[in-house]
């Protein structure tokens, strides 16, 4: 398989041992290994007894064991919202153990967004607008716009805030990625190219097949519809390691299912170029 578009997400695990172990798991499953393109942590770094970075370390020391650590990205998904200074320090904190994909929240100041573009060239920023736990009604309660919308006017003054401080030899975007559900993908696709001059990369959480059932997050798809529909990176979990036991659906058979899944929709990417 090419393209690895799996993202795997490390999440509600109470100590440094059984993520690490879970961690090694998949890294020794060549079923796994064949779609996994990142490893995604987020509450892992608040466990007691390492601090964050020992995490982020930890972490790498199992992708470098198997030689994994220029295959496989580490995504940090704080989904940051703070002071310019703030956040520069939050994350440096994290970024000498090759960390690549840094989650911001769409409110961080221009300024915000120049000190990580010029703190940390190499990493990739990705812009996160609104939760894929809040329902459509929800978005248009709060903001009076569809969640598809609200995003793609967030992307738009975040680029307008960071070309106001920016110079010439600054990036010229300030965010590489987005972060939005399934429902999203197709408007966001189609509306970038005009505003943007360019498409960004988008990681994709809600992926929900059939044979799963839906979870937390509201606005979800199965992950070949994700993948044709735009999604560079789709979000995945319990898919891929837990299936559905009272669906009698075993992980290994869902696992299977999924890369069937996968290989779909990069078969209709080869048809459609």
């Amino acid at each position: 398989m090419n393209k690895k578009p799996v993202v795997i997400a490390y999440d509600g695990f109470k100590d440094k041992e059984s993520l690490v172990r879970e961690i090694a798991k998949d890294l020794d499953n060549p079923n796994i290994v064949k779609i996994l393109s990142v490893i995604k942590v987020n509450d892992a770094v608040f466990i007691p007894e390492v601090k964050g970075p020992g995490i982020m370390w930890l972490i790498w020391q199992e992708l470098k064991k198997r030689d994994l650590q220029h295959v496989i990205l580490i995504m940090l998904d704080l989904k940051l919202a703070d002071t310019n200074g703030t956040l520069k320090n939050i994350a440096s904190h994290f970024f000498s153990y090759q960390q690549n994909i840094l989650t911001v929240r769409s409110n961080l100041s221009g300024k915000g967004f120049l000190e990580i573009r010029r703190t940390f060239p190499g990493i990739k920023i990705a812009l996160v607008s609104f939760l894929t736990d809040n329902t459509e009604q929800d978005c248009l309660e709060q903001y009076g716009l569809f969640p598809e919308e609200k995003i793609l006017h967030d992307m738009r003054i975040v680029q307008r805030k960071y070309d106001r401080v920016r110079v010439d030899t600054d990036p010229v975007f300030a965010f590489d990625m987005v972060v939005c559900s399934p429902k999203e993908l197709q408007y966001l696709e189609r509306n970038e190219p005009h505003l943007f001059g360019k498409r960004f990369e988008k990681i994709t959480p809600g992926i929900r097949d059939e044979w799963m059932r839906k979870g937390q997050q509201e606005r979800v798809s199965g992950v070949a519809q994700a993948m044709i529909d735009g999604a560079d990176y789709v979000v995945m979990g319990s898919q891929l390691k837990e299936g559905n036991p009272k669906g009698a659906i075993s992980a290994e058979v869902s696992l299977l299912r999924t890369m069937t899944e996968i290989e779909k929709a990069l078969q209709y990417e080869c048809q459609q170029n």
